[in-house]
């Protein structure tokens, strides 16, 4: 999931990904990671970012997908596993 947010307001301030990761002493290819919502921006990063900016962190800031897909994914697995120990345990 992109930071729409965070994009718009980068984009406003006439920002460039390499600009932001250079402040953060990341590559630029890690940055667009972050930015594109492939990997999380820690909370340091929003404070960093949002510093460089000139905004609040609220203005710039939205959740992390990745971790919420992760979650359900997981979920799905275990939820799957218990069918098919369930399955096994009456065949017995």
């Amino acid at each position: 999931m992109t930071n729409k947010k965070l994009i718009s307001v980068r984009k406003a301030k006439k920002m460039t990904q390499a600009d932001i990761a250079i402040y953060l002493k990341i590559s630029q290819p890690q940055y667009f990671k972050r930015e594109k919502g492939q990997m999380k921006i820690t909370d340091t990063e929003w404070s960093s970012i949002a510093k460089l900016l000139q905004v609040s962190v609220e203005d710039i800031y939205e959740p992390f997908a990745g971790q919420i897909s992760l979650h359900n994914q997981l979920s799905l697995e275990i939820d799957s596993l218990k069918e098919k120990l369930k399955m096994f345990a009456e065949k017995e």
